[in-house]
């Protein structure tokens, strides 16, 4: 009988199924290794350090959940607590032990990482691309498993078109999301370059950057206004060429399934 699908069952479910105190015991440090294939993201030294001193004066307050593979526990989620754990001095981990196959442990370290509230804008849309890519989730499909508007998802994976030195400043928090939308709607990078250059020394903000962008945009198209309805009826990036009584509407999209909804919207 095949397991179903973790996701599928609901967030709550998952987070219900991963809290669960069955299961859950101390494990000596040796025994537990680290998933390969985890997504793992980021960790700030400061905080794990913080964390590292908590657990160290009040213990461990939630177990990390692990799977059992070749003899040893192989982390499945809560790869954080586990180094801040080991950087405690801890000899035994208190874990939560799981019948997971590959695919839903990735979907549960996917979506423990989604509870993070330190998540950047390129984690995140990296989370529901990996969905989508890995486990053929549509768009829609993702939103209502986890309670957010399709568009939310639409716009953050929109972000991962971005050159990569401007993914860069977004995950260092120099740019914000809202930047990128607006970065998004520029024709070319040596435009995108020019408004960052801008955000960067000016400090400007989303609301001026939209302003200065909307003028830019309709200094190069009288139809920028248009564009932008377009774009935001669409959810991704419009351009329309017009010369000589004829023109071309280009619309753009970053993979089959975000091409299929499209034409969706489209057939309406």
């Amino acid at each position: 009988m095949n397991k179903k699908d973790p996701l599928g069952r609901g967030l709550s479910a998952i987070l219900k199924d991963m809290e669960d105190k069955e299961n859950i015991r101390s494990i000596p440090i040796e025994q537990i290794i680290t998933n390969t294939r985890q997504p793992r993201f980021e960790i700030k030294d400061e905080t794990l350090e913080s964390l590292a001193l908590s657990i160290k004066e009040k213990g461990l307050i939630q177990p990390i959940v692990v799977r059992k593979k070749d003899n040893k526990y192989e982390i499945v989620a809560g790869e954080r607590r586990y180094r801040a754990c080991v950087m405690a001095g801890l000899k035994e981990v208190l874990a939560s032990i799981r019948d997971y196959d590959d695919r839903e442990a990735l979907e549960v370290a996917l979506i423990e990482n989604l509870q993070r509230e330190d998540l950047n804008p390129i984690e995140i849309a990296t989370v529901y691309e990996r969905f989508i890519k890995d486990f053929g989730y549509t768009q829609q499909e993702l939103a209502d498993k986890i309670g957010i508007d399709r568009s939310t998802i639409a716009n953050f994976i929109r972000i991962l078109s971005l050159p990569d030195w401007i993914k860069e400043l977004i995950s260092e928090g120099k740019l914000a999301q809202g930047h990128a939308r607006s970065l998004l709607s520029l024709s070319n990078e040596k435009e995108q370059k020019s408004f960052v250059d801008r955000i960067l020394n000016q400090g400007m903000s989303v609301r001026e950057l939209e302003k200065e962008v909307k003028k830019a945009r309709e200094k190069v198209s009288p139809f920028s206004h248009v564009e932008d309805t377009l774009r935001e009826q669409l959810g991704t990036k419009v351009n329309i060429t017009f010369k000589n009584n004829r023109g071309k509407i280009i619309i753009e999209f970053y993979s089959k399934e975000d091409m299929e909804r499209i034409l969706e919207i489209l057939s309406h």
